[in-house]
């Protein structure tokens, strides 16, 4: 007999479903709060907490990469320890030729790091944050790969994924320093660190327009009062970096919003219409038609998902 859910797990699981809708259309903002239970439901919470910030940290906050450590990759294990998958990216990281799965994770690390990780996961399994322990991950010609670490029991999962080791890239401040000596010209210098606070300008009109997706966008001029620059700088810049201009970027994205939730809810058009920032059905169903050929509501009968 299937145990019946709550209404506090209702709450909780739709606070999941929220917050992995506004990492679908581009908000890496929103946070869950654990309840302190350990259950599998505070386990999704924390995996989407530290999935959002390590986006958000690599897109909008280049100015912390040398305070933050860099999400580098994944590697999950079953409970013998053996792999089962890893993140993509990894093989060309670690110089694997082959896929790596179904292994012991002895294949992958050096036997002191074997050690480690299995003497960590017995005497701080009931932590929900680890510390960075450095491990040696072993290339496919046997040679060392050091990286620091978090080493995490994953609570309420499949036996395919009791384990998760997360690797992280710490930034070299002799490599930046290096690469500031080796620039002479200073004339070069100003005009590097212009575009760098351009782009990071630029990132952080971009998130703020992805958070605010449910209301209409403000005009050019007090868009950048709100971010300190002027009209015409943030028009042409934001058109340079990512091809488009800033109102068609926001009815983009609304747009966007709007079909994820026509495939993925059940949710009345009248009301997906007003989550995605529109006055009216009307004004919403001929947007959505220019960018999808067709109305919502044929939409959602050609794309909805199943829901058992």
């Amino acid at each position: 007999m299937e145990k019946e859910i709550s209404n506090e797990e209702k709450i909780r699981l739709n606070s999941l479903y929220q917050q992995i809708i506004e990492i679908a259309c581009g908000n890496f903002m929103f946070r869950q709060e654990p309840s302190g239970r350990r259950d599998p439901i505070d386990t999704i919470a924390v995996l989407l907490n530290m999935m959002s910030e390590e986006i958000n940290y690599s897109c909008f906050n280049a100015q912390h990469w040398e305070e933050h450590p860099e999400f580098h990759f994944s590697i999950f294990l079953d409970k013998e320890y053996h792999i089962t998958s890893y993140s993509s990216g990894t093989s060309k990281i670690l110089k694997w030729d082959d896929e790596n799965f179904d292994k012991p994770v002895s294949v992958i690390l050096s036997n002191n790091s074997v050690n480690v990780l299995k003497e960590e996961l017995e005497t701080n399994n009931d932590k929900t944050y680890q510390r960075l322990i450095p491990l040696d991950f072993l290339t496919e010609n046997r040679i060392l790969f050091r990286a620091p670490c978090t080493i995490q029991k994953m609570i309420g999962i499949n036996s395919d994924c009791s384990y998760v080791i997360t690797a992280f890239r710490l930034g070299n401040k002799e490599e930046e320093e290096e690469e500031k000596e080796s620039i002479t010209a200073l004339s070069s210098k100003s005009e590097k660190k212009e575009s760098a606070a351009t782009k990071l300008l630029l990132k952080q009109v971009r998130l703020y327009i992805l958070r605010n997706l449910h209301t209409e966008l403000p005009s050019l001029k007090e868009l950048g009062l709100i971010h300190r620059t002027n009209k015409t700088k943030l028009k042409e810049e934001f058109k340079k970096i990512y091809g488009t201009t800033i109102p068609r970027f926001h009815m983009q994205k609304r747009l966007e919003k709007g079909a994820l939730l026509i495939r993925s809810t059940e949710l009345p058009i009248s009301i997906i219409t007003q989550k995605c920032g529109f006055k009216d059905h009307s004004h919403f169903s001929k947007n959505f038609r220019r960018q999808y050929g067709q109305t919502p509501s044929l939409y959602r009968m050609e794309n909805a998902w199943s829901i058992q």
